[in-house]
């Protein structure tokens, strides 16, 4: 039994530890600035994600980019293009990015749905729940619920309505946008991440 799932007694296969990882990482990326300590994590992970496929290249991407990063210039990077002097280069606000006609109707659905999973902002957060960090979190906490198949099914309903509606906006937007190696990698490690997951919610 994994550490995360021997802590709540839950039982998950190794690929949805893998997906739980993925998920609290990203989450973490997009969240702020690294520090030193990510860093050098990311960077002695190389080759953690084993075969050739897109994933494992997009992680290792990642790792490589790491060991060439400083933590300030990758904060003061972050600052500018995600959260900017008044409106920011690439928001990492889903509903900017969401199909849907009243983004505030979105917002308000989101809240509901998450007092439904028992999840609460804290008092102490003032971002908006559709932040991506935020969203991405709430996937960890479904994945670490278990690998049966109704939780793979609240799963599968949360990614289709907040996240797969939206990520392919917000990675078009950073790619476009002049980034260093260190967020170029990131947002394709997330962008091959969300697609691997919407084949994987497809097939089953």
């Amino acid at each position: 039994m994994s550490a995360a799932s021997a802590a709540t007694g839950v039982v998950l296969t190794p690929e949805d530890e893998g997906r739980l990882q993925l998920y609290a990482l990203l989450a973490r990326v997009f969240a702020a600035g690294p520090d030193e300590g990510l860093l050098r994590a990311l960077a002695q992970s190389a080759g953690s994600i084993e075969g050739g496929g897109e994933l494992a290249l997009a992680w290792n991407d990642l790792a490589a980019a790491a060991a060439h990063t400083l933590a300030r210039d990758a904060t003061l990077e972050f600052d500018a293009t995600f959260i900017g002097v008044g409106k920011a280069r690439v928001s990492t606000y889903l509903s900017h990015y969401h199909p849907v006609t009243r983004k505030e109707i979105l917002l308000v659905e989101l809240r509901d749905t998450l007092v439904q999973l028992g999840l609460a902002r804290t008092a102490s957060s003032a971002e908006p729940e559709d932040n991506l960090t935020a969203v991405l979190e709430v996937m960890r906490h479904l994945v670490a619920a278990g690998s049966d198949a109704s939780s793979l099914q609240r799963q599968r309903t949360f990614f289709a309505r907040y996240l797969q509606p939206a990520y392919r906006g917000f990675c078009d937007a950073a790619h476009k946008a002049d980034l260093s190696d260190y967020y170029r990698s990131a947002v394709r490690l997330l962008e091959v991440f969300m697609e691997s997951d919407l084949a994987q919610f497809e097939m089953a």
